[in-house]
């Protein structure tokens, strides 16, 4: 009797039976691995971008019907470059995408998104890194690509509403006019002086936003550019002509707005430097806080898997 063998419980016997399986068992494992400071640090980091990048992408779209652009894309293909808002829909979009991958990634705990948000923001690093390098190495080439792109701008100003509003605003912030100089407006069809052979009143002109003072005015006077820079040779030249040696002053900027960008760029080459360094280490901290995030992730996982 004292030898005779007991009977193995059920409980134990399934244990036995089940020794080889690994079953997954959300809970198990004790105090969590994942630490709430980083997880909601990379949530808050990235519902900024989220909600700036779903702006911007709003914005963007809506501009683009308004200007029934995406009707006409093809005709307008050629001249995408000079539509300032698809720069704001790839901003937009890009922007976005990081946010929202950020987001459901942490928040979920989901290492697929943190996986593509950490990726997403190494590419574009790289990215931003190279094109810092190509610009600093090719930069004569660079500056001769800016000036032919402004010069198109000034061609293309009447040809898109948004490009026209950009340049009134740059006009009147920087004071000038032009790229290198009033001259430069001659390559546009509306102010070109051979436009006196239709009876343009633009003729000669240059837009309003030449206009000293334009921007301190309550209302702009539309017409203030027309003819300023024709020759006395018709009554109406003469007259404005005689109108500006009365006020001893141009009645417009006279200095091109590339050189003051470039001006502007040598006096404050360090708050540019600065601003480049601080958007690297934003990027370098998220991919660090998402990589940090996922190793918790992954560590929980670990514990919640055991033997029956």
């Amino acid at each position: 009797m004292a030898n005779r063998r007991q009977p193995v419980p059920q409980r134990a016997q399934q244990r036995v039976y089940r020794q080889s399986q690994i079953r997954y068992a959300p809970g198990a494992g004790g105090e969590s691995e994942i630490s709430c400071c980083v997880k909601y640090s990379v949530f808050s980091f990235n519902v900024i971008f989220f909600l700036l990048g779903f702006g911007l992408l709003l914005f963007g779209v809506w501009a683009q019907i308004e200007k029934d652009t995406f009707v006409n894309l093809l005709s307008k293909a050629s001249k995408l470059y000079l539509d300032p808002t698809w720069p704001l829909l790839i901003v937009g979009f890009l922007t976005f995408t990081i946010g929202f991958s950020g987001c459901v990634g942490s928040l979920r705990e989901n290492t697929s998104f943190l996986t593509f948000y950490s990726t997403l923001l190494g590419l574009l690093l790289i990215a931003e890194i190279s094109a810092g390098v190509f610009a600093y190495a090719c930069r004569d080439q660079l500056d001769n690509y800016i000036r032919n792109l402004l010069n198109d701008v000034v061609v293309g100003y009447r040809d898109d509403p948004d490009l026209q509003l950009l340049i009134d605003s740059m006009q009147e912030t920087w004071m000038c006019c032009g790229i290198n100089g009033a001259d430069d407006w001659d390559r546009n069809t509306y102010f070109s002086i051979e436009a006196r052979e239709v009876a343009s009143p633009e003729a000669g002109g240059v837009p309003f936003s030449c206009c000293i003072n334009s921007s301190k005015l309550e209302f702009k006077n539309y017409f203030c550019g027309h003819g300023v820079r024709l020759k006395p040779e018709s009554h109406m030249a003469a007259h404005l002509a005689a109108q500006r040696v009365m006020a001893h002053t141009s009645p417009i900027y006279t200095e091109g707005c590339l050189p003051k960008l470039q001006l502007w760029l040598n006096n404050n080459m360090l708050l540019v430097a600065v601003s480049m360094v601080i958007i690297a280490i934003i990027q370098v901290l998220g991919i660090c806080f998402a990589q940090n995030l996922k190793s918790d992730i992954l560590a929980q996982r670990a514990k919640w898997y055991y033997t029956h």
